[in-house]
């Protein structure tokens, strides 16, 4: 078919020119009586007279490849003598779903479970969608495959299943990824069933997850550049700061702890779960993860939290433990830092009537009915029906109110009681940068109360 002008020299340091000698053969078809099932499409060529070849399942994917073959040969590619490819195609023939699977096992071990969860979320949603130009329909069934099989780590993902040979026949090259294929995959993955868009940390999320596999295909070499560089498609604009018209004030935040505690069975738990974060501020997560020994309750008075570390749920698949949970670092931080918080008197005696109710088990402040840590999921029923006593109209601002919305009512009382910027930051483990622009609000309705004190102060000093 033809043969290469590539200077070989140039690769063996040599000062003579030895071009190499390349042919591609034509396509080789099956038997005629070769079974459906059975029947196979070769492509045949020859790098400096050893004969090379690729058996296919379909004549399209043979064609293909041998017009790629045919098009290294005209444009003069250096054929590598070892794989008897062109040396670039190392970069050309990984697709986005072998690729995605890579990319996933190198992140796992580095990833807590809940990033392990809502990364594989974001591939199973994207996967579908990053395909070659005219691929054919996607089955059906891909999007459990994906989650239960494709993406589930330690599982053998080649199961001859109609939706493995789906991908290995349409998923995108990487070298041939476009930009108009990425927005397309970034629409529909972002785009609720009623044609709606998602929430914003949702479109963020999968954004983020394409872009960090993408990058990390650039360093190992599978890409010459980060074709996500070109594209115009923009995540919306995140907005932070809390509306502070929509958070629960402190009466509210009691006659819910109170509504619980007195709750009859196992909904009794959460009491003190939920003025731990209305009262103190922590993070749910946090306030699971509090240990006995890390809490000073003194009979009056304010008591302390030390906090080391937050429990979370992302289930056993994802769990490096052998359940569902999971303890992790605080958020942010270093593994092994802490965080010391204040306890207002109420909230010391809340805590301290719960630890006298449900006994401490293996030294954690809260857990369920079984002994096992608490979770979003085994206070979520509990939640809603105290939401639902003080706030029984659907209609009502509060009808909808999530329990980290108790943490809002906390940093908003801090900041109106006067306390400084920085130590409510330091409280509630933000930044003062996240603080002031999550809260801008409340310190916004403070101007005219610090303008008086400050003119007072001025006044003074000014007529000593």
């Amino acid at each position: 078919m033809g043969t290469t002008g590539v200077d070989r020299a140039h690769r063996e340091g040599l000062r003579t020119v030895t071009p190499q000698r390349v042919f591609v053969f034509a396509l080789v078809g099956p038997d005629k009586n070769t079974p459906k099932e059975k029947r196979r499409y070769k492509v045949r060529w020859r790098v400096d007279g050893r004969d090379r070849k690729r058996t296919f399942k379909t004549k399209a994917e043979a064609d293909r490849f041998r017009s790629q073959l045919i098009h290294a040969v005209g444009s003069g590619s250096l054929f590598d003598l070892a794989t008897g490819l062109p040396a670039d195609w190392s970069v050309s023939q990984q697709t986005w779903w072998t690729w995605s699977q890579e990319w996933l096992g190198l992140k796992w071990p580095g990833w807590s479970g809940n990033s392990r969860r809502s990364s594989v979320e974001s591939l199973v949603a994207l996967t579908p969608h990053m395909v070659r130009p005219g691929a054919a329909p996607v089955p059906a069934e891909l999007g459990h495959w994906l989650r239960q099989v494709g993406f589930a780590h330690g599982v053998k993902r080649d199961d001859g299943s109609a939706s493995f040979k789906w991908l290995q026949r349409n998923s995108v090259l990487l070298a041939e990824l476009r930009p108009s294929t990425i927005e397309d995959a970034l629409t529909a993955a972002t785009t609720k069933r009623d044609g709606g868009a998602m929430a914003t940390e949702v479109i963020r999320r999968r954004r983020n997850t394409l872009n960090a596999a993408l990058k990390m295909a650039v360093r190992r070499g599978h890409l010459a550049a980060n074709p996500m560089e070109k594209i115009e498609w923009k995540v919306p604009d995140r907005t932070i700061a809390i509306d502070i018209t929509t958070v629960p004030s402190f009466r509210d935040i009691k006659a819910i702890v109170d509504f619980t505690l007195s709750s009859p069975g196992a909904s009794a738990r959460y009491g003190a779960l939920f003025a731990c974060v209305g009262f103190a501020g922590v993070r749910p997560s946090e306030a699971m993860g509090l240990r006995l020994d890390d809490l000073t309750m003194p009979a009056t008075g304010w008591g302390e939290a030390i906090l080391r570390g937050a429990t979370t749920a992302p289930g056993a698949r994802f769990s490096d433990g052998p359940g569902a949970h999971e303890d992790k670092e605080l958020k942010q931080r270093a593994i092994g830092d802490v965080r010391v918080v204040p306890l207002p008197p109420p909230l010391v005696s809340y805590l301290r009537e719960h630890l006298s109710r449900f006994p401490p088990a293996g030294n954690r402040v809260f857990t369920t009915s079984t002994g096992n840590p608490m979770s979003s999921t085994s206070y979520s029923a509990a939640w809603k029906r105290a939401r639902s006593d003080r706030w029984p109209s659907a209609s009502s601002t509060f009808a909808r109110a999530t329990l980290y919305d108790l943490r809002h009512s906390a940093a908003t009382l801090m900041l109106r009681s006067g306390i400084v910027p920085a130590e409510v930051a330091r409280r509630l483990g933000h930044s003062v940068d996240v603080l002031m622009r999550t809260y801008a609000g409340v310190l916004d309705d403070e101007v005219e109360r610090s303008n008086s004190l400050f003119e007072t102060e001025l006044d003074d000093q000014l007529n000593e």
